[in-house]
C-alpha cells in the first residue's frame, strides 16, 4: 500500500510539472490571439481622428503579446515552485497549495488592470461615451476579468479542501466551476483572455495533481471525509 501510494505522488508530481510546461508553450503559441479583441474591441493602440479610429500601428500589439508571455513565465514558475515545496507535505501545507490557483489567474488581472490604465491615460477628452475607451473597457474587459478573479478563489477553496482530504467530492465540484468561469471569460472576451486563461488553467490544474496525488484512493469514511488512521503521513 505505502508503495503504490508513493508511485501515485510520483506519477501525481511528473503530471503537474509536464502540466506546466505544456501549459506555458501553448500559452506562447496563443499570445497573439488577443490581437482582434484588442483592437476592435478595446481600440487599444488606435487613435480617434474626426469621428473615426485609426489603428494602423500594428507593431504597438506586440507589447501585450510579449508582456503575456513574461507574466506567463513568472506565474508558473512561481507555481512550480509552489509544487515543489508542497508535494512532500501537501496535507500540511494546503494553504501555500491553494496559491497556486491565485498565482494562475494573476497574469490575466494584471494585463487586464494595465489595459485599464492605458485606456484611461490614452482617452481623449470630451468624446461620446461610444468613443471612450474607458466605457469600452467596462463594457468588454471587466466583466471578463471578474469572472476570472471568481474563478481563482474557487479553485484555491477547492484546492485546500483536496488537499486536506476534507469532502474529496465538494472539493471536485470546484475544479470544473473554476475551469467553466476560465471559458466564460474567454467567451466574454472574444477569446481576448485565452493565452491567460490557459495559464490559470494550467496552475490549477498542477495544484489540484499535487492535491489528489497526497491521499490513497481508498480513504473516505461514511460521511465523506478521510478517515486519518487509514491514511499515510507524508510529513
Amino acid at each position: 500500500m505505502v508503495t503504490t501510494q508513493r508511485g501515485r505522488e510520483r506519477s501525481a508530481r511528473a503530471a503537474a510539472l509536464w502540466l506546466l510546461v505544456i501549459g506555458f508553450v501553448a500559452s506562447s503559441l496563443l499570445s497573439l490571439a488577443p490581437t482582434s479583441w484588442l483592437q476592435q474591441r478595446l481600440r487599444f493602440g488606435c487613435e480617434l481622428s474626426a469621428g473615426d479610429w485609426s489603428c494602423d500601428d500594428q507593431a504597438v500589439l506586440l507589447w501585450p503579446a510579449l508582456g503575456g508571455i513574461v507574466l506567463a513565465a513568472l506565474a508558473l514558475g512561481a507555481v512550480a515552485l509552489l509544487v515543489r515545496a508542497t508535494w512532500d507535505r501537501a496535507r500540511l501545507r494546503a494553504e501555500w497549495l491553494s496559491f497556486t490557483a491565485l498565482i494562475g489567474v494573476l497574469p490575466s488581472l494584471l494585463l487586464s488592470g494595465l489595459l485599464l490604465v492605458d485606456a484611461v491615460a490614452h482617452d481623449a477628452a470630451g468624446v461620446a461615451i461610444d468613443d471612450s475607451r474607458v466605457a469600452m473597457w467596462a463594457e468588454r474587459a471587466m466583466l471578463s476579468a471578474l469572472a476570472t478573479a471568481v474563478a481563482g478563489v474557487i479553485a484555491a477553496s477547492g484546492l485546500r479542501m483536496r488537499a486536506r482530504g476534507r469532502s474529496p467530492r465538494v472539493a471536485f465540484i470546484h475544479l470544473p466551476a473554476a475551469l467553466l468561469l476560465l471559458l466564460l471569460s474567454a467567451a466574454m472576451s472574444s477569446l481576448g483572455t485565452l493565452p491567460s486563461g490557459i495559464v490559470a488553467a494550467t496552475a490549477i490544474g498542477a495544484g489540484w495533481y499535487i492535491a489528489a496525488g497526497a491521499w490513497p484512493i481508498r480513504r473516505k469514511n461514511p460521511d465523506g471525509d478521510v478517515d486519518p488512521e487509514h491514511s499515510r503521513s507524508t510529513s
